[in-house]
């Protein structure tokens, strides 16, 4: 069975709703792969995987890196990966670094965080055979502090702006646009003024698809209190914590390894 195609992903908009999570590792890779159309190796693992307070510090190497091994380990979904903070700053630096990241990866296209200022970097990746991804309303590349990120598209002009941008971006060749943490009315209006798909984090049903961090879904950092886009299925932090201390105790009392454990 052959890859999931861009095509494929296209012809979904208004047929069924489109699936995607993220995924840093072959481990998470493999099980996701049989249930979601797209997965995405977001930026997002600076913070899931690294430790980091944001994603400002994401390489690009990191990015090429988890790319390959989620590409390699996944036969089904269609693979994105993200291009990290300050790596496509102009036209020159934006390609020479999508095609190192699609290159090294094999991944399928690439997804940047969008913005009137680098509409020119679209068009320039989507004429030089780069499929293109774009990502607005919150784009957390520009913040430091996640704690200060708000919704948008609250007031007429920033549903305006958010709209007319989203259909420039189409026009200058994006593939897809990811809407993040914007109301649900300018959501739904986007959506169903483009011909792509729109995959929403935050960004209500109206959406052609959702997207969300599979170490949200998870629950692996047992928060209490999760943005409200966020819906946990497991607290696998307490999964995973119950069987390091059982592994733990069984050796501290000499009840692993077993015989059958031994060579």
């Amino acid at each position: 069975m052959p890859r999931t195609s861009l095509k494929s992903i296209l012809k979904k908009k208004k047929k069924r709703k489109i699936t995607c999570l993220t995924a840093y590792t072959t481990s998470i890779a493999k099980i996701i792969d049989n249930y979601v159309d797209i997965i995405l190796v977001g930026d997002s693992l600076g913070t899931a995987i690294y430790g980091m307070k944001n994603t400002q510090s994401v390489t690009l190497d990191m990015m090429m890196r988890h790319g390959k091994a989620v590409y390699d380990s996944s036969k089904n979904a269609y693979i994105i990966i993200d291009m990290p903070f300050q790596t496509y700053r102009n036209k020159r630096e934006a390609l020479s670094n999508a095609k190192k990241l699609l290159s090294f990866s094999k991944c399928q296209s690439v997804k940047l965080e969008t913005d009137y200022k680098n509409l020119d970097i679209i068009k320039h990746l989507h004429k030089n055979g780069i499929t293109v991804i774009s990502h607005i309303g919150v784009t957390p590349q520009k913040f430091k502090d996640f704690n200060k990120i708000r919704s948008v598209g609250v007031n007429n002009k920033e549903k305006n702006n958010l709209l007319n941008l989203a259909k420039k971006l189409e026009k200058a060749g994006s593939s897809m646009i990811v809407l993040e943490c914007m109301k649900e009315n300018i959501a739904k209006k986007i959506t169903n003024n483009l011909k792509i798909p729109t995959i929403g984090i935050g960004a209500s049903p109206k959406c052609d698809g959702q997207v969300l961090v599979i170490n949200d879904i998870l629950n692996t950092k047992d928060l209490n209190k999760q943005p409200r886009f966020v819906k946990s299925y497991i607290n696998l932090n307490k999964i995973i914590e119950k069987a390091v201390k059982n592994y733990s105790d069984e050796v501290k009392n000499k009840k692993f390894p077993k015989i059958k454990n031994t060579y």
